[in-house]
Formats: C-alpha cells, structure tokens, sequence
C-alpha cells in the first residue's frame, strides 16, 4: 500500500490543481482522465471536495467531508443537499451552487455548516466543470474548515469591545500621548476632568502643560518619568478648561520603543477638601473639647484612664497628666465604687454598647463632684480600644434635687406627720386629708374625702368649730374630737386659707393632744414631787447638821455621865439622877441617828444578804414590838434575790414600819410582812412614779388599819410630820425608812385609802453576789487596854478631855491633841511607841483622811480609827465605809469605845 502523502504534498497538489484550473477550463474527462491522480488528491486532502452535477447530487466527496459531516459516503451519493441538511443551509449551499453555474465562473465564499458536534464555518472555494464541448454539467467545490479562526476573530472582537468599553468608562482618567505631550487618546473620565469633549482634549486647542497650576511641579515630574521610566502617584494640582484648580494623583509609564506615554488619573479634590475640613474640624474639635463644659475620657478595659481632656483642670483641679495612665477608681467615691463598676462591666459585655451613669468624682483638693458619665464601648475600635465618654458636672443639678427631695420629704413629712392630721377642706367638706387623720380619727383615707368634716368633731364642739371657719379664724384652739367608734379625745385645731386646685380652700389641722393633756398632768404631779424632793433634801441638809452638832453635845453627855456613874455607888440617889440623865442622853442619841438616817449620813457597812434571814431573825422581837392584840403574818419569797445594804438598816426599815402599823390599827388587826423578786420593766415604770427599771428585791409591809387620804401621803416622809399625839411619837420612822432606801439606791411605793389599810413596798437593787449570814452580835465585856499607847486628835476640847479620861480608865496611855499639827509633833516626838491614832474625821486645816496618811507615811505600824458625828467624804461614798476603814459614831459610851479600839488594834 502506497504511503499517504504529507499534509504539506497535499497542499501543493492542490495548488498544482487550481493552477491548472485557472489556465485552462477543466473538464470532467480531463479530470477523469487523470484519475489516479485525483484519486489521492481528493482522497487524501486536508480540506473537504465534494462534485456535483448541475442538479446539485453529490457525485463525489472525500474522506475529509466524510469525517467533518459525519455521513457516510454511499449514503451521500446521488443525494442533493436538501435530502442531507436543514433547509436553511441546503438553500445556501444551493444558492452558491447557482451561482457558479449560471456565472460559469469560479466564486470564494463563506459558508455555514450543521453538524451534531455544532456549527462549523467554512471558506468554500467553487467552480464549474465542462464537458469536451464546453458545457457546464456540474461543479466542484474545495472547502477550507475556519471554525476556529472565526472563533478567534470573534473573541479578539469581543476583548476589543470588552477593552474599549473598560477604558472609556473606566472612573480613572486614561490616557496616551506622545512624548512631546501631544495627547493621542483619552477615555471620557479624563475629557470630563479636564472640561474638554474627547475630541477638544486631542485636537489642537487643548495643552496639557498649560494647564498645570504649578508648571515647575510639570518639569519635576517630567524629569522624575525620564529618570525611572514610571512615576506613581505623584501628587499635584492642575487647572480645569473652566479655571478651577483641581487636585490629582497622576501616576504614568513610558514605552521607548513606541514613542508613547501611558498613564492615569485619579482627581483627589474632594479628597484633599475633605482632609482639610477634617484637619479643620479637628483643629475645631480640639478647641471645642478644652473649652466645652464636660470632660472627654477613654477609660481602657482595665479601668487606666488613657485620655483625659485638658478642661479637667478647669472642672476639676487635676492636670491630664496627672490621672493618665492611673486607675479611674481611685477617683471614684467609695461610697460610688460597687455601682459604678457593675455599669462599666455591664458596657462591656457588647461592642457599642452605650449607657449612662451617675457616681461622685473626686477633685484635687480632695472634695467630691457628682458627674453624669455617658460612656460608649469602643473597644474593637483600632484608635479608641477603650470606653470613650464624658464627665458631664451635675453638682448644681444634685443639690437641686437634694433641697428639691428635702422640700418634699419636709412636706411629706408634714402631711403625713403620725402625730397630726391634715385636711383640706372647702366649706367643711373634706377634699384631701393625711394618713394621720386617717389613724387619728379611724376613718378611712377614702371614707374622709368627700365627709363634712365636722363629723370628726363632738356634737358641743360643732358650734364652735363652724363658727372659727365663717370666720376664718387662723389661731389655734381647742376641741373635742370624735373617734369613728364613738369615743371623744381633745385636739387642738389650726387653719389656714391656700389655693387648691384653682380654689381658694383652708387647711387644717387636727393634733390629738391626749398625751399632751396626761402630760400636763404628770408635769402638775412631778412638779410636786419635785417640791416635795427638794423640801425633803432641804430638810436633809438641815437634819443631818443638827445631828452633826447635836451628836457633839450628846457625846460630853453620855460620857461624862458615864464617867460620873463609875464614881457613885448605885444607892446612892445621885447614881439614879445620873442614870436618868443616860437615858435622856441615849434616847436622844436614837433620835440623832433617826435623823442621820433620813438625811442619809449615817455611817453604814453594807453587806450582801438575804433579806428574808434579816426578817426571821427580828421576827420574835417584831411580834413582842406590835403586840399581842395584833396578827404578824410572814410570807417570805422563794429562792430570793441577795441584795447589798447594812442589817442594821433593815432591822431600822422593819422596826419603823411595824410600829406605824400598830398604831394605824390601834387595837385587833393584822400586819403583814412579805418579799418578793421582781424585774420592773418600762411598762411598769410608765404606771409607777418614781421606778426605774431593772431587778429588785421587795420588802413590803401591809396592815389593815385606819388608812391615809392624799394630803397626809403627801407629808409622810417628812421630818417631823406626825398625826399621833403629843409626846407619842417624833415624827422620824419613816424620814427613817425613806433616807435609808434612798442611800441605798431603792426607792418606795405606798398604797392607801382611808379605812382600807395601807402597804409600803421597799424595792431595793439585786445584788449579784452570793448572800451571807448574819447573826447577832454577841454580849462583850469591856475590853482594856494591853499597854499600848494612843494618840488621840479632836478639836472639841470637851469631847478631846472625855476621850481621854475615857481611854486612860480602860488602861490606855494617852497622847491628846487638839489640833493634827499638835499630832504630828507628837508622833515624832514619841516615834515607834504610838500604836493607835483615834482622830476626829473633820478638822480645820486638815482632816483626819490627810493626817492618817501623812503618820502612816512617816510611822507604817500606826493603825487608825476614825470618829465623826456623821460620815464625810474623806472616808465613804454617801455614808458607804470604804474597805478596811475603822469608824466610831458619835456619840459612844465608854463600851463602845473600848471595844472598837480593841478591835482596831487586833485587827
């Protein structure tokens, strides 16, 4: 088998063939007649041939029409075009086909094809063929396949479009021109920008170098572009056709080797107007911001202040530099510090997030402001990343609304005031009233409004009442008001005229004074009892410096006569005077103590006890002191409470009670003794004058006698004050009892009527000790002296001399000194053979306390006892002994003497 030609053969063949055909008419039988040859040459072309006879059937195609129309070639023979194509181009190829035919000449054309792999496009070259006589009897066609050059050429057409659209339309200013500056082509952007059409822009009348603004800026850039080849972004300002000045960014490149230069640009006017309004309005900005009124601040996530504007100073006292860079919370309030940091957290949990606040911000000096913070939260914002807001002074604003809210409060608190209640009225009828009036009158806030308000007053009050608001009577008075449940209680009324509601009303008000009428009457009471305290006191104070001096007098009495009685034998009738003349002394030495008692000077040693072992040890004396026509019942408490105070006083309490008993019921009756632990509480205090709270222990004595009526409870306590006869009794007992309970911190209730019998209670403080037992005191002999030496002080010469006598009769040697100078010099002069110094308490120049303390100084061994017609301050506290401290009351027999000397030593 013969080897196929190349592509390249072929293509000269069919040169070779046209060649042929062109000098010469080609016939069929010429054709034919070389028919080897055509055979290959057709067969093996690389473009499609295809014979047809003047009706247009396919005498003859190749294998490459075969291939690109995808028919077979015995189905082709003998079939027209129409029998294998669409319609549409069957006509075409026909038409073509009629032309070569009827022209009787060779055509080039182009020509469509339908194939099932799509259309495909062709350049058809077509000419007749002749018979020997030179008849037409068909054609052939050689047919190039351009499919792919068309789609070339299309896609090149549609880039060009594409292009040319892009670059004029394009919101750059394009442009090329020469390099002597002649502009070649523009797009519509620049001819727009510079105020030319397309066409002025490169016609003769426009030139680009005059339009520059600044032509030594044009040669600098010129010379840029010749250096680099390229400039980019150059930045200069050029002048519009109109004479505008415009700004632009010009950026170009140069191409050598086509003479040309290619740029582009970008108008930044609007951009350059608007940095300079920007820098404008920042330069703005920063003149608005120091001078306006609010601070401007960025506050970082970790609460730094980062800015601060400078009128912080202004507002505020600190510099910028001064809080920058340090934590917002040390300027904050502490009392503002929790809420304020819940709201920044609360602002940023979400970007731009905004919120406002109030808190106090402390200036300079130390002093707070209040300040409305608005803060936004910015932190994603690359140039804020912070909490930006502002301080806004709303200190003027605070005060305000504090007097504003003390204005309503005051006001509220005057409507609403629980101790008085308001209406307003027109006419007496009720229009608006207080929560006070509601409670005072037990009505209803709502049940009052729209009431006659004289249904809040007593039936006898109304007349008046009504008469006050005809009158428009603006001064206070008093009514009776009426309770809803029917009950009357005073009040005191005030009115006034106000506008209300565009009306001319009154307002008035309804204060209950109950409490202030019991009041008054509590001050009549207490006012009394304050007369009567002071009367008391006075009396006191009178009765215990007539003690004082009596007890003085009575000691040269009882001890001279004691004295006397040791030298007279007893039958003789001197002895009896004398004896009588003891007895006088020592009754009025019991009335002396009676009034030291009441007075409450007397000399005590109080101790912890119980009361109740007090009572059962008098008990058989009390029952002998009453007598037998008389009942003594005893009730003593359970478990009671120990309480701190002398026996002594006790048995003084019990005996001056039971003996006023007695004679309150002068014949057959009952006494009663009975105690009793008690808490006193307020509610208790507010019902009894007199009490105060706490614990007590209570001695209460009770007869079912005569009674009292209020004029003699009134005097009882007093001195003196007596409704027994003459010379049957003193008028002491109870000035007795009552300065004891008082010296003891007590005090004393009674409870009579006349024919009712009477009860005195005895509260007296509980002690919180244990009690101890006390027990009567053993008779003693008279105990003398075991040689030791006294130094006796006294400034009563007669009392000095009695002391003495006294003291030397017992076995005592004696120093006597009339003064504590005379003592000291004594004491030194007998130094360490002193043994006891007696010295009266009071003493001009100094007393005894002093002159003890300055011997014991001098002599430690000396022991001390005191002496005194009562107590002073120099060694008890209201007639309380200090510890460890000796005393002998005046006056003192010689027994008394001898035996607190005794113990005084041996103590």
């Amino acid at each position: 088998m013969p080897q196929k030609p190349i592509y390249e053969e072929l293509e000269k063949r069919v040169r070779e063939l046209e060649d042929l055909m062109f000098k010469g008419k080609p016939t069929v039988g010429t054709l034919l007649g070389n028919r080897r040859f055509l055979a290959d040459l057709i067969e093996n072309s690389g473009t499609l041939i295809v014979i047809k006879d003047c009706e247009g059937k396919n005498l003859l195609v190749n294998r490459k029409w075969e291939e690109v129309t995808g028919l077979n070639r015995e189905f082709v023979i003998g079939k027209t075009d129409d029998m294998l194509f669409p319609a549409e181009i069957a006509r075409q190829f026909r038409k073509n086909d009629l032309r070569v035919i009827e022209s009787g000449t060779m055509i080039e054309t182009e020509e469509v094809m339908e194939i099932p792999s799509g259309s495909r496009y062709f350049i058809s070259i077509k000419f007749p063929l002749f018979n020997d006589e030179g008849t037409i009897t068909g054609l052939c066609g050689i047919i190039t396949d351009i499919t792919q050059r068309k789609y070339a050429e299309e896609a090149l057409r549609k880039s060009e479009k594409k292009y040319q659209s892009l670059y004029n339309n394009a919101q750059v200013a394009l442009f090329r021109n020469s390099m002597d500056g002649k502009l070649i082509e523009i797009n519509k952007r620049y001819a727009k920008m510079a105020g030319y059409s397309t066409v002025e822009a490169c016609m003769a009348e426009f030139r680009p170098g005059e339009a520059w603004a600044d032509p030594k800026g044009r040669d600098e850039l010129i010379s840029l572009i010749k250096e680099k080849g390229f400039v980019n972004d150059y930045e200069t300002k050029i002048i519009r056709r109109d004479g505008a000045h415009i700004w632009i960014l010009f950026s170009a490149t140069i191409f050598p080797e086509q003479g040309l230069l290619e740029g582009s640009i970008v108008e930044i006017t609007e951009r350059k107007q608007i940095e300079e309004a920007l820098r404008r309005s920042e330069s703005m900005q920063r003149k608005m911001v120091a001078n306006i009124g609010d601070v401007i601040a960025i506050i970082s996530q970790t609460a730094i202040n980062t800015y601060k504007s400078p009128n912080i100073e202004r507002l505020f006292g600190w510099r910028p530099e001064d809080v920058v860079g340090k934590s917002t919370w040390d300027i904050v309030h502490p009392d503002d510090l929790e809420s304020t940091q819940d709201f920044f957290g609360t602002l940023m949990r979400e970007p731009n997030a905004f919120g406002t606040t109030e808190c106090r911000y402390k200036c300079k000096d130390g002093s707070y402001r209040w300040i409305e913070f608005t803060g936004s939260n910015l932190l994603h914002d690359q140039d804020i990343r912070g909490i930006l807001g502002n301080y806004h002074d709303i200190m003027e604003r605070k005060q305000a609304e504090e007097t504003l809210r003390e204005s309503e409060t005051r006001f509220k608190a005057l409507h609403n005031a629980s101790f008085g209640g308001i209406a307003i009225h027109d006419k007496g009828i009720i229009l608006d009233c207080n929560q006070g009036l509601s409670e005072m009158t037990g009505y209803s806030v709502n049940e009052l409004i729209g009431m006659n308000g004289l249904l809040l007053l007593a039936e006898k009050s109304r007349d008046t009442v009504m008469t006050h608001i005809l009158a428009g009577y603006e001064k206070p008075y008093e009514a009776m008001g009426l309770h809803k449940n029917g009950t009357e209680f005073p009040v005191r009324l005030e009115a006034r005229n106000i506008p209300y509601k565009g009306k001319n009303v009154r307002t008035v008000e309804f204060r209950d004074i109950t409490e202030q009428k019991r009041a008054e009457e509590e001050r009549k009471t207490l006012r009394d009892e304050l007369i009567q305290a002071q009367k008391m006191e006075s009396v006191g104070r009178l009765a215990g410096g007539v003690a004082h001096d009596y007890n003085n007098m009575l000691s040269v009495i009882l001890g001279y006569t004691e004295l006397a009685l040791d030298k007279v034998e007893p039958s003789e009738s001197l002895y009896d005077d004398l004896k009588e003349i003891f007895k006088a002394a020592k009754r009025s030495t019991e009335i002396t103590r009676q009034l030291l008692a009441f007075a409450r000077k007397q000399t005590i040693a109080p101790k912890v006890l119980d009361i109740n072992g007090i009572v059962e040890r008098m008990f058989k004396m009390l029952r002998h002191l009453i007598g037998e026509d008389l009942d003594i019942v005893w009730r003593p408490a359970s478990r009671l409470w120990p309480v701190k105070i002398d026996p002594s006083q006790i048995e003084q309490i019990l005996a001056n009670l039971c003996v006023n008993a007695r004679d309150a019921i002068g014949g057959v009756g009952k006494v009663t003794i009975e105690t009793q632990s008690m808490t006193c509480d307020k509610a208790f205090c507010d019902t009894h004058a007199g009490v105060s709270a706490g614990d007590f222990v209570v001695l209460a004595v009770s007869d079912d006698g005569c009674g009292m009526d209020k004029e003699t409870l009134d005097n009882i306590f007093e001195p003196f004050f007596t409704t027994k006869d003459v010379n049957e009794g003193t008028g002491l007992g109870l000035a007795t009892v009552y300065g004891i309970v008082k010296q003891n911190n007590g005090f004393i209730n009674v409870y009579s009527e006349p024919g009712k019998g009477t009860t005195f209670r005895i509260y007296l403080p509980r002690h919180a000790g244990e009690a101890m037992e006390v027990s009567a005191e053993a008779v003693q002999e008279i105990p003398h002296s075991r040689g030791e030496m006294v130094l006796l002080v006294e400034d009563e010469s007669a009392i000095r001399k009695m002391g003495q006598m006294m003291l030397e009769k017992l076995g005592y040697q004696v120093l006597s000194a009339g003064t504590p100078d005379d003592a000291v010099r004594l004491a030194g002069e007998h130094k360490g053979e002193i043994h006891l110094l007696i010295t009266d308490v009071v003493m001009p120049g100094m007393n005894g306390r002093e002159l003890a303390g300055r011997l014991h100084a001098l002599y430690p061994d000396i022991k001390t006892l005191f002496m005194s017609g009562y107590t002073a301050n120099v060694i008890a506290h209201r007639g309380i002994l200090e510890d460890e401290v000796q005393f002998i009351q005046k006056p003192f027999s010689m027994k008394e003497l001898g035996i607190k000397v005794r113990a005084t030593l041996d103590d």
